[in-house]
């Protein structure tokens, strides 16, 4: 998967979420008792950073990966987020109520610190199942983001307190994308990339899609696929919606370090080699093909490129 592709959209998206959840935090604490903004305020602000960053970034995964972006799967992204905020804002209090006066700096840093990193957890825990270093990776990515936008919001808070601010949260949920963009870029060992399709329907969704090769693992490509199979799925469907694919059209699968493409069993035999199209490098697929860098695929109308962990990035 390129990094353009992947690594810097998925950046600026955790960015995005970040200034939405300033906006977000300053109408709310507008609304909150003077006395209450000070540790009150660090729960509310880190609740809202997990919950939008949790919700926005599950939703854009989805969409990247050419799924439906089920308003369940939203919302279960959100709710981790917010959990995790939570858990953070309340380990911050006692912190804040014993540190705050001796040393405002560093406790103000350890508040961004703490909540970038406790957040990236627990969302990058949410794609256990598909990648299980997703959570180190955004804990370490929260961190990093957490602790410039800590020192940013510590240094210049007393000057420009709302730009500030407003910096601190875009650059943490940045910090947190960007640590489970790069895991699965790190781990990748193959990709299948959306090029164009003739079908109206595919090129209006999968403009940008595409979708991570692992190796032990098989993909069913397809035409139908259910709203309800989240990125994270294991049952690791392609799904197309171009209508000269089959239901059941192509099976990529790794073995040994290397990726091979086969007509499922239900599109196979001559009825299937004459109805469903399936081509690698221009020459059709009648039974298992190995997968080279940059090879161009062409299933039913709609054309896809793999690239390998070699060329990746």
């Amino acid at each position: 998967m390129g990094l353009s592709r992947s690594l810097y959209p998925t950046t600026l998206v955790g960015a995005i979420a970040g200034l939405c959840s300033w906006g977000l935090f300053e109408l709310i604490t507008a609304i909150l008792p003077q006395q209450e903004s000070g540790t009150l305020g660090d729960l509310v602000s880190l609740a809202i950073l997990g919950s939008v960053l949790g919700g926005l970034s599950t939703w854009f995964s989805e969409r990247q990966s050419g799924h439906v972006a089920s308003p369940g799967w939203v919302l279960g992204g959100a709710g981790i987020g917010l959990i995790s905020g939570c858990i953070a804002g309340a380990i911050q209090i006692p912190i804040t109520d014993n540190l705050a006066e001796q040393a405002p700096f560093f406790t103000r840093v350890l508040a961004w610190i703490l909540g970038g990193s406790l957040i990236g957890l627990g969302l990058g825990l949410l794609w256990i199942k598909l990648n299980r270093f997703r959570g180190p990776y955004a804990f370490l990515g929260g961190l990093a983001g957490g602790a410039v936008g800590g020192l940013v919001f510590a240094g210049f808070g007393g000057a420009l307190p709302d730009l500030a601010q407003a910096v601190g949260f875009m650059v943490t949920g940045a910090g947190v994308c960007f640590g489970m963009a790069l895991a699965p870029i790190l781990l990748l060992q193959g990709c299948l990339e959306f090029v164009s399709s003739g079908d109206a329907r595919a090129q209006s969704k999968l403009r940008q899609a595409e979708w991570d090769l692992e190796q032990d693992r098989s993909y069913v490509i397809g035409s139908q696929g259910s709203p309800r199979v989240a990125a994270n799925s294991l049952d690791n469907e392609i799904f197309i919606p171009d209508q000269a694919i089959a239901t059941r059209h192509a099976i990529v699968y790794g073995r040994q370090g290397r990726f091979y493409i086969a007509r499922h069993p239900e599109t196979s035999g001559q009825a299937g080699l004459g109805k469903y199209i399936l081509r690698v490098r221009g020459k059709t697929v009648t039974a298992s093909q190995e997968l080279r860098n940059a090879d161009d695929i062409i299933i039913g109308r709609t054309a896809l490129r793999f690239v390998s962990r070699a060329h990746a990035g």
